[in-house]
């Protein structure tokens, strides 16, 4: 840990230090590209959890917007905080636009501001129990984060249940970068087969973009063998296993190969544009990579008169492979717990909430075949 990292809490720390602390704890522990909600109790799961840069960077938000409210609101030790605070904080979030810009405050007072989506309540009152959890445990507050959850809560706003949308069919995508579309030099060689092999992995697997980058070349490869099953470190650092079709197979042989197969600690999705110096290929250019293939077909299907189809295409991100994988096995008659396992979700609800419309028109199906019918009438 950093020394700021290691400073302790107490009831006369400032909301603000405390804030920067616990900041700084998360990004000493790791960096994750996901934030993870696991089914701990939330002083294990602040102990336990990687985060990406840009989680805690929305987590800094949160906290910033609490602090201006509870200095605003004679609160600047966390010694002073108390649920009721918490509450009321909440309830004036879902009241008005909490912006504290003087042009906002204008805005509010002639009747134009806007208020907060409902996500964005949830988003700025969330990261508020993991910083609290923290405080309580060295007992910095004079209330406990269990006692606080619940009464908040039931200020919150409900949010929808999540639901996977239905994907395009991707059979035609995946194989977008497979073959060259004209004379290539080495490094642009090397950039599609990487292509090739990224979008081959997340259709086979239904990986998580992160996960697909985070692999090392020993990951995915023994004695110059893709193996056909890749363990990897998803949300919250759970480990689960990827597995590799032979299509994705070969395509990650080919992509290996054309690296001359480099060492087993290498990234194995590398930038080769050469101001990253070989270094691990980003999130960004995961996307881009994604996208790119998705919009350039979309714009082939256009031509061929197939505009819903291309529509659909130009929605497509790294995330519609996995929910085409989910949605594939469900219509292949796989159980929904064997699916919850191929996606590593935390557990079977999860995949339920986000594929329950799909269960529903599937066993309406099985219902419609299969129920019995009254007699005919005689």
């Amino acid at each position: 840990m950093n020394e700021l990292a290691e400073q302790l809490l107490t009831p006369d720390t400032p909301i603000a230090d405390a804030g920067a602390i616990w900041l700084a704890r998360l990004a000493s522990a790791g960096l994750d590209s996901d934030d993870a909600e696991d089914d701990l109790d939330e002083r294990a799961r602040e102990s336990q959890r990687h985060h990406a840069r840009q989680t805690i960077a929305s987590y800094e938000t949160a906290l910033r917007i609490f602090v201006r409210w509870a200095e605003r609101n004679g609160r600047q030790r966390l010694g002073d905080l108390s649920i009721g605070d918490l509450v009321a904080y909440a309830r004036s979030l879902r009241k008005r636009s909490y912006d504290l810009s003087q042009r906002a405050a204008a805005a509010r007072a002639n009747g134009q501001g806007e208020r907060l989506a409902e996500r964005t309540i949830h988003a700025y009152v969330r990261p508020l129990f993991g910083f609290l959890a923290l405080a309580d445990s060295q007992g910095a507050i004079p209330f406990r984060v269990a006692a606080a959850r619940p009464e908040v809560s039931r200020i919150l706003p409900r949010l929808p249940d999540p639901v996977a949308p239905t994907p395009p069919d991707l059979r035609r995508l995946v194989r977008f970068y497979d073959k060259p579309t004209g004379e290539e030099r080495e490094r642009q060689t090397l950039i599609r087969l990487r292509n090739a092999a990224l979008l081959h992995l997340l259709f086979s697997s239904g990986a998580r973009i992160s996960e697909a980058l985070s692999l090392d070349v020993g990951d995915v490869a023994r004695d110059r063998r893709v193996l056909g099953r890749v363990v990897v470190r998803g949300k919250g650092r759970r480990e689960g296993t990827l597995f590799i079709r032979r299509h994705a197979e070969q395509a990650l042989q080919r992509y290996l190969t054309a690296r001359q197969w480099p060492a087993a600690r290498e990234p194995f999705f590398v930038a080769f544009d050469p101001r990253a110096g070989g270094g691990r290929l980003s999130r960004i250019s995961g996307w881009r990579i994604v996208t790119t293939a998705a919009n350039a077909l979309a714009d082939r299907l256009v031509w061929e008169g197939k505009v819903d189809e291309a529509e659909l295409l130009r929605r497509v991100t790294p995330h519609t492979f996995r929910h085409f994988v989910g949605y594939h096995l469900l219509n292949e008659g796989v159980a929904l717990a064997e699916v919850s396992q191929i996606l590593r979700h935390r557990s079977v609800e999860v995949t339920r909430s986000y594929y329950a419309s799909y269960a529903d028109v599937q066993l309406q199906e099985v219902h419609d075949q299969f129920s019995a019918d009254p007699w005919p009438d005689e």
